[in-house]
């Protein structure tokens, strides 16, 4: 009983001195933040950072030594390599034998194919007509300047005639055609028809002139002449000269022209043309 009263006691004594428990260890507490329905999740994020070793140098490591009792692998002898078959020779082209030039003073025969006119130049538009030549007549070929021939003949009345035949109007053997040459002199030639227009005042005539020759026209010029007629006697009634474009022309080269003159509203007046040239 008395040990009751002591035990008894001694709990008032430390109650009434207000005694602690003892302290516990931290504890890690996770908090969760509610927010209109969202949850937040605090965390203690720990990022560790690792140092990245530096790659060793690869060292090369020597070859074994040989061994005194191994024998090295037997290399194997190469193949024969068989010789190439002999390639034959072609055998050699004959090389074509040249066809000689026509002499100076020689002719060849040609053969007109139908009705045709013989023109002053090589230029049935421009040209004027000198005879007329019909099928089945024998002509001498003297030169050859573009596409035409110069041929030489003789009229029913006895007379020699010279002039410029298209190709398509006459039939030349082949051998005979590679012999004609080239004509040797300076040939400019009219290679269209000539345009007219009018302005200012003045009348402008305009056209295309060609070497069909084997030799450099120089100075080439184109001369417009507009005539008229009183009674029985041609008057001029305007004139204009111009050179061409590329002023000396090389053998097939061509150029253009434009030649002004006065403008003559008559209609009885008719135009005439000429080209010149020199031959140095």
């Amino acid at each position: 009983m008395s040990r009751l009263i002591l035990v008894l006691a001694l709990s008032s004594v430390l109650i009434g001195c207000g005694a602690q428990p003892a302290a516990q260890a931290p504890v890690e507490v996770t908090r969760e933040v509610a927010v209109t329905r969202e949850v937040v999740r605090v965390q203690t994020q720990v990022v560790v950072v690792t140092a990245t070793a530096k790659p060793a140098t690869a060292t090369v490591a020597p070859p074994p030594a040989p061994s005194s009792t191994s024998v090295p692998t037997a290399v194997p002898e190469p193949t024969a390599t068989a010789e190439p078959t002999a390639v034959p020779v072609p055998t050699a082209v004959p090389v074509p034998t040249a066809v000689p030039p026509l002499p100076e003073g020689e002719t060849v025969p040609g053969r007109i194919v139908r009705t045709i006119k013989i023109f002053d130049i090589p230029n049935e538009a421009e040209g004027v007509e000198v005879i007329k030549a019909d099928p089945g007549v024998t002509l001498e070929v003297l030169y050859r300047g573009g596409q035409w021939y110069q041929v030489q003949g003789e009229s029913t009345g006895g007379k020699s005639v010279t002039g410029w035949v298209y190709k398509d109007w006459i039939n030349i053997a082949p051998e005979d055609e590679a012999r004609l040459q080239q004509n040797p002199n300076a040939l400019p030639v009219l290679v269209s028809k000539i345009a007219q227009s009018r302005s200012n005042g003045y009348e402008y005539w305009s056209g295309t002139v060609m070497n069909v020759g084997a030799q450099t026209a120089h100075d080439v010029q184109v001369e417009i002449t507009i005539n008229g007629q009183v009674g029985d006697t041609a008057t001029r009634a305007a004139h204009g000269t111009a050179f061409i474009a590329t002023r000396n022309l090389a053998p097939g080269q061509s150029a253009t022209f434009t030649v002004r003159t006065d403008w003559v509203s008559s209609d009885g007046v008719f135009y005439s043309y000429d080209v010149l040239w020199t031959e140095r």
